[in-house]
């Protein structure tokens, strides 16, 4: 009998062991190969065996990694655990590290000196890969972030308001 939530559960934790293998990789202060298994769907109730099941991840390589090889790496795992698995790639982004960051200081001063790795993607990747240096700022911690209780501390939104009407001149 075909059990292919079971099948992609044994897909997502071989994932899931590659991601932690590699949280060291990257250059320094910008490690972590960031594998997130996201969803495992599939099947319409309890008592029925589905016919197929599907599994969402995401992936945010440090900077300076190969986005081709990576994917070569995920795709030979997933044919060792799984050969009749149908992998895609939705959405391939490019990693992002900001290439001259003492660029930014006259808007930014010395919070320059303390960048910190960022375990999410964002479009200033797109940004940098177009040849455009970007920053990503704002306040907060991204742990408090995209959660029912997110928060920010008003200290940060006050830093965080300043810097802006530096930078926008006003």
């Amino acid at each position: 009998m075909p059990a292919p939530i079971a099948d992609l559960a044994r897909l997502a934790v071989a994932f899931d062991a590659w991601g932690k293998l590699r949280r060291d990789e990257g250059p320094p202060g910008f490690t972590g190969m960031c594998l997130n298994v996201a969803k495992l769907d599939g099947g319409v109730a309890f008592n029925v065996v589905p016919r197929e099941a599907t599994l969402s991840t995401s992936l945010r390589p440090p900077p300076g990694a190969e986005i081709d090889l990576v994917h070569a790496d995920l795709l030979a795992l997933a044919t060792r655990v799984l050969p009749a698995a149908a992998l895609t790639v939705e959405l391939s982004n490019p990693p992002f590290q900001t290439r001259d960051l003492a660029a930014f200081r006259p808007w930014l001063g010395g919070l320059v000196d303390r960048p910190i790795d960022m375990g999410f993607w964002t479009e200033a990747a797109v940004l940098a890969q177009a040849g455009i240096d970007a920053v990503v700022f704002g306040p907060g911690d991204i742990a408090q972030a995209h959660a029912a209780d997110e928060w920010v501390p008003l200290a940060d939104l006050e830093t965080a308001r300043q810097a802006f009407v530096t930078v926008l001149g006003g």
